[in-house]
């Protein structure tokens, strides 16, 4: 495994390369570890650096301090809770819409079965 050398200072390209590699990662779903190794092997730093210098520096910038991959799960839930009250909604309108169904079918059966009747009252006439 090949040692990183220390770097004190963090140039411009630097920071664009972190924040740019940290952001994708974060549209992509990936989490900031992820971004760091990454961005670490790319520049040449540790991970730990590449951390330090986006939590205490770029991060603000970014006014991402709330994005996080802790968040996602409270997403998840909320679009869950969604669909299964969508799903519940559309299951009490199905079974609704089946009982309607049921309904005119027997009204229609009726209507056929008085029609019938009214003809054979005219065939005999």
């Amino acid at each position: 495994m090949e040692e990183k050398k220390r770097k004190d200072s963090w140039t411009v390209e630097d920071d664009k390369v972190l924040a740019d590699t940290v952001l994708t990662f974060i549209r992509e779903g990936k989490t900031q570890i992820q971004a760091f190794e990454a961005t670490a092997s790319i520049l040449g730093r540790t991970k730990q650096a590449c951390g330090f210098r986006w939590n205490k520096t770029l991060r603000k910038q970014y006014n991402l301090q709330k994005l996080s991959r802790t968040s996602k799960p409270n997403e998840v839930h909320s679009h869950l809770k969604q669909a299964m009250t969508s799903h519940d909604a559309l299951a009490e309108a199905y079974e609704k819409l089946q009982l309607d169904y049921e309904q005119l079918l027997s009204e229609h059966q009726k209507v056929k079965a008085w029609l019938s009747n009214g003809k054979e009252l005219l065939r005999i006439e």
